[in-house]
This record gives C-alpha cells, structure tokens and sequence, in this order.
C-alpha cells in the first residue's frame, strides 16, 4: 500500500516536472516568435521603403541581410518545432509542391547548361519562398498580421515622402543639382530619377508597387472609419502623389484597378454616401495641390503623364497657359516610341522560346534572346523557364487566398480589412507583367503576408 502511494507521488511529481519543463519551452518559443515578428516587420519596413536598393551603400552588406539572417535563426527553430501542425495546412503543401518544381528546374538549368548567371539569380529570387512557411508560425493572430502590415506601409510613406521631395527640389529649388544626384541614384540602385519633357521629374523607385499597396489599404481604413481621418486621408494623398511622378504606365494600370476594386468593395460594405463624399473630397484636394505644385514649380505634370498614357499633347487640346520653359516642341512620338519597340521585340523573342517548351519550360537560368541580361516580363520569364506547370504551382497559393476571401465575403465583418490585402495582392499580379517582381523579396513578401492573412481565416473558421 506505502509502495502504491510512493509511486504515485513520484509519477505525479514526474508529471508536474514534465508540464513546467514543457510550459518553459512553450515560454522560450513564444519570445523567439515576438523577437522574430519584430524583425519581419523591420524587414518589411525595409523592403517597402528602398525596393532593391540601398540609401546607406556598404558595399555587399546591407541591413535587409542583417534583417533576414535573424528572421531565419528565429523561425527556423518554431517551423521544426510546429512542423506536424504546419505541414497540414494548404500553404505548407502548396509551398513544398512549388519547391520540389524549382529543385527540378534548377537541376535541368544545370543540365541544359543555361547562364549560371541567371540560374544563381533565380534561385537567390526564388529563396524568398521560404517567408510563406516562416510567417505561418511568425505571425500568431490577427494584431500581429495588421502590426506587420503596419510596417511595410510606414516604409511606403517614408518613400513616398522622399519622393515628393525629390520632386519639390529638383523641379523648383535646385535643378542644376539632378545630373550628380542622378548619377548617385542609378549607383545605390534606388530606382531612376530624371528630367523629362515640359520641365517634369519623373520619380521611379524599385518598390513604387507599395505606394500602390499603401493607397489601396488606405483606402479601406478610411472608408471603414466613422469619422473622417485625417491621418489615413494623408497618408493617402501622400502616396498617391508619390506614384502620380513615377509617370509610369504600368503603375498608373495597376493603381487604377486596384483604386476601382476598392472603391466597388467599399460602395457595397460601407454607406454609398459616406464613400462618394470622401472619394470626390480626396479628388479635389488632389486636384487643387496638383495644379497649384505645377505653378509654382514650373511644370507640367499632367501633360507629361497624358503623353506617357494617350500620346496626346494636352496643351494643344485644351490651351493651358504654359508655366514652365519649353526649350522645343515635345515630339510625342518619341516620348513612348523606345520603350514600345524594346517591349515588342522583347515579348517576341519570348513567344519562340516559349513555344519550344511550353509545359515544362527550359530550366532555370534560361534568357531571352534579345534581352539576355534583364528580365522584364515576370509571366514569360516563368513560362520560358518553368513552364505552364511551373506557372500554375506559382500562381496556386494566391487562387486560394482569393478562393478563400471570396468564401468568407458575407461573414468578413472584423476581418474585411483581409480584402484590400487581397487587392494590393492583384495589383501585384498586374504590374509584375511587366516587372520582376514576384521572382524578389519586393513581391513574395507581400505574397507570404496575404497567404498567411488568409490562413489566419482559416482557422478562425474551424474554431
């Protein structure tokens, strides 16, 4: 009988040892996942606020480096830790179908000996993958997926701002400074700022696609809010005018729809009088600020962005009073012709490769045959190297983030704000046309943040 009793108080105080030994871990995985959020978020920040470049030049290193190194050794750990749980969810099998593909189009880039270049430049695009599985245990709940969010639209408005001062000094207070300052911009790889006709500076950075992010979720935060906010409709004008100087066809393509499916969402969720309201009072103000920067800094921003668009001169059609010096007669011709000629020649060497291989592609490493150098087209890019099965599998993660959205649509309620990351999600489908951004951390980390978002639906669904 003391036998029984004794092997019972040292099994139960086994146990006790067991669970406080298991809450200790518990504790110490859940700082490794705060510490991991934290720097995700600073990552995110990062990327939405330089793109590809750098402001600081360090040579090799920079902060994004840093920055990943410790978003790895914190999450890493919690994947391994939660791995049964995690290779359950859809995400997870989508990811692992997609990763055995590219293991199999790297090794047949290998074999095809295509440009080591290229294929090193793939795998070091397609490396970012690895941010859907690691947000998946990263980010615990709703707060933390709007804290991360949060982040990457701090660093959109912190390049939207440097864009519309770059615009203020070198159109209106120091122009003679761009050609030195042009040089420094192309050698940190910011992106491309430059003097162009009627007296404009076309502002063009690496991660413009956040400014368009930014402006989408703005704009449901501002329709949602009861009151008019000041803050959000600032913010919003920011980054608009930020991506009005980028003079940009694709982004004014992709801010266009992206603005039109938010402003539809918004009408059916919200009251129709509330958002007309607000949407013709964002409107004037853009108006006014826009006409009134034109005066004084001498330029003429619409005509340049209807020339980019319609190959129309705007001061012949409505007889502007000119403010800016027109040192000759802006040829229309030549403000687009480049550009379309290099598109047209480029998409065409794409069609004869593709169509050697359509399913399975040439590889990874595989190039166009008149651009070797630059990819452009992210869509014929991964047609050319992986194929319509490789395509798909890329694309499968995101049909079901919109299958999903669209399953929940009538029971959102506290979760609605998921659908303008659903958005800004297509509105990186679109202008990854014709931009590699989708291949980079610019475009797969807001693909992970939207998966993860969705998945958080999920189980909010089986509970």
């Amino acid at each position: 009988m003391l036998q029984d009793i004794r092997y019972n108080m040292e099994k139960q105080k086994g146990m006790t040892d067991l669970q406080l030994r298991l809450s200790q871990m518990e504790e110490k995985a859940e700082k490794l996942r705060k510490m991991g959020l934290l720097f995700f978020c600073l990552l995110l920040f990062d990327i939405a606020s330089m793109g590809a470049g750098k402001y600081l030049p360090l040579g090799w290193f920079s902060f994004r480096i840093l920055l990943t190194i410790l978003v790895l050794c914190c999450g890493i750990p919690l994947v391994f830790i939660r791995f049964r749980s995690l290779i359950r969810k859809p995400p997870s099998l989508l990811f692992l179908a997609l990763l055995v593909y590219l293991g199999m189009e790297a090794l047949r880039g290998l074999l095809l000996d295509n440009s080591r270049a290229v294929l090193l430049s793939d795998v070091k695009g397609f490396a970012w993958l690895g941010l859907i599985p690691l947000l998946q245990v990263l980010i615990k709940d709703r707060s933390d997926l709007r804290r991360a969010v949060n982040f990457g639209l701090a660093g959109a408005s912190f390049q939207a701002a440097v864009c519309v001062l770059f615009n203020i000094l070198f159109a209106g207070l120091i122009p003679r400074s761009l050609p030195s300052f042009v040089e420094w911009i192309w050698k940190i790889q910011w992106g491309t700022i430059l003097q162009v006709e009627y007296n404009a500076v076309r502002i063009f950075c690496r991660s413009s696609m956040y400014l368009v992010v930014a402006c989408v979720i703005l704009w449901g935060r501002l329709m949602r809010s009861e009151k008019l906010s000041l803050k959000y409709a600032l913010l919003f004008l920011l980054n608009f005018f930020a991506l009005f100087y980028t003079y940009t066809r694709s982004m004014y393509l992709t801010l266009l729809a992206g603005l039109l499916l938010a402003f539809v969402y918004t009408c059916l969720k919200y009251p129709l009088k509330r958002v007309l309201l607000r949407s013709l009072i964002l409107a004037g103000v853009f108006l006014i600020l826009s006409v009134f920067s034109d005066i004084v800094l001498r330029q003429g921003s619409f005509q340049y962005a209807v020339a980019r668009c319609f190959h129309r001169d705007l001061q012949q059609m409505l007889h502007l009073p000119a403010t800016w010096d027109v040192q000759a007669p802006v040829d229309m011709e030549e403000i687009t012709e480049n550009t379309n000629n290099t598109r047209a020649l480029t998409l065409e060497a794409f069609r004869q490769g593709i169509g050697a291989s359509p399913l399975i592609g040439h590889g990874l490493g595989a190039v166009n045959a008149y651009r070797q150098d630059i990819d452009e087209y992210f869509y014929h890019d991964m047609l050319l190297r992986c194929g319509g099965i490789g395509l798909l599998l890329y694309l499968a993660p995101a049909g079901w983030v919109f299958l999903l959205i669209w399953k929940r649509r009538d029971t959102l309620k506290g979760d609605r704000e998921i659908v303008f990351y659903g958005i800004a999600l297509i509105c990186f489908l679109i202008a990854t046309y014709y931009n590699p951004w989708m291949n980079a951390a610019i475009g797969i980390s807001w693909y992970a943040v939207c998966i993860r978002g969705a998945s958080l639906l999920q189980e909010t669904e089986n509970e």
